[in-house]
């Protein structure tokens, strides 16, 4: 058999796709060569690859599994106060708490199907809403639909006091918040809000440790620490400021470490990562303390390194950094496509960080990493402050504990 016809073949598919560089088939994720409007889209697909021709009617959406609920805004709320987004709605939208129908597609995402009849029940609710009044006890309200009224009610709250909120943060509460009304839909946001100036207060407390660890260090062996950028080289030299700041929050623990085996000890613990305990030169890697001529020389031979492949055009100035970049993007899709999650969009932030935008579980999270590693820096959600310990690819299991467990508290809102 020729393999060669096969990753040639060219099919045609009627697919949605939602925005971004991907596009879900039944059976496999699809990379788009050229963006497109969001929508349903004849696509030619040859190998991984999927190019939009021209705009088609939806297909095949009688076979996929259907989703009753009440719509709040673009999203389907169901059972269990779970508020999904809807993907694909007409332009006219449907009026507030509607009962609508989706069809769930194979990547997970609800597409909007229609507008079901109401009754008394949608009626009373959207009364209430209108006049800020409670559902109470109100009889014939669907669960659905009371989550709904709670997320609306939330939603005018969040408003007025300018407290954010996503609806995974709220589900716990939603109810209640639809029994009693607007005052506890301002308990519900206080809670929150506290939650997160808890979490922000731990944060500067863990770094301020952080900097008097690194003072410490530093008084007591008189040797500063190398700081290694996001691409994994190494710098060999006195540090700045914010550099000693940047390396301190990825090298914290193992600096800590390094602090309570004693003044002068070069050796890195039993079990640490060689490239977070070695000196930038090669000599410092095998556990021996190079001299002052030494590091000089080492230093002096890494400048002119680094001059020579500046001016040749070579070195990181121009194609390793480009190449760097393009394997971290691609390794920020591949992780959280490897954990089940969209990526949105991403943005550098300097000192080696990369802003990742994605969707998880039908919802938005922002997550800062290290672009050369994928270790989370700041999740965008409460961890009690071990960030550092999960890497994009393990943060969404993280996220779907909490999630499932009515604990998400988000500190980043996209």
């Amino acid at each position: 058999m020729d393999y060669r016809k096969l990753l040639g073949k060219v099919e045609s598919a009627v697919l949605p796709y939602f925005g971004g560089g991907t596009v879900d088939a039944p059976s496999r994720r699809l990379r788009v060569t050229s963006p497109v409007a969001p929508g349903w889209w004849r696509f030619e697909v040859k190998g991984r690859e999927a190019t939009a021709r021209e705009p088609a009617s939806p297909e095949g959406m009688e076979a996929l599994p259907r989703v009753r609920g009440h719509v709040w805004g673009t999203r389907l709320v169901r059972e269990g106060a779970v508020a999904e987004p809807l993907a694909l709605m007409p332009e006219e939208q449907p009026p507030r708490l509607s009962p609508v129908t989706a069809r769930r597609w194979h990547d997970g995402t609800l597409l909007f199907e229609g507008v079901e009849f109401e009754g008394e029940a949608e009626e009373t609710a959207r009364r209430a809403l209108e006049e800020d009044r409670a559902l109470g006890d109100a009889r014939g309200v669907s669960a659905s639909l009371r989550a709904a009224f709670g997320f609306a009610v939330l939603e005018t709250a969040s408003r007025a006091t300018g407290i954010p909120f996503a609806p995974v943060e709220a589900r716990a509460r939603v109810l209640d918040v639809a029994r009693e009304g607007r005052a506890e839909a301002e308990r519900c946001l206080r809670r929150l809000a506290e939650e997160r100036a808890r979490f922000i207060r731990m944060q500067a407390e863990q770094e301020a440790r952080r900097e008097a660890a690194a003072r410490a260090w530093t008084q007591e062996t008189g040797t500063p620490e190398v700081w290694r950028d996001a691409e994994g080289r190494e710098v060999g030299r006195a540090l700045s400021g914010r550099e000693r700041e940047s390396w301190e929050v990825l090298h914290g623990d193992g600096a800590r470490t390094r602090m309570r085996q004693g003044p002068g000890s070069a050796r890195p613990p039993h079990g640490a990562d060689v490239r977070e305990a070695a000196w930038a030169g090669p000599e410092r890697v095998r556990g021996v303390t190079p001299s002052a001529r030494e590091r000089e020389a080492w230093e002096a031979r890494r400048d002119a390194s680094a001059r020579a492949g500046t001016r040749t055009g070579r070195g990181p100035a121009r194609q390793e950094r480009w190449r760097a970049e393009s394997e971290a993007d691609m390794r920020v899709e591949r992780a959280l496509d490897k954990a089940g999650a969209r990526l949105l969009d991403h943005r550098r932030l300097g000192d080696g960080l990369l802003e990742v935008i994605y969707t998880f579980m039908g919802e938005r999270f922002v997550t800062v990493v290290e672009a050369a590693t994928l270790r989370v820096r700041d999740a965008g959600v409460c961890l009690a402050g071990a960030d550092h310990r999960v890497t994009l690819e393990s943060l969404p299991s993280v996220l779907k504990e909490a999630i499932d467990t009515d604990a998400l508290v988000i500190t980043r809102h996209a």
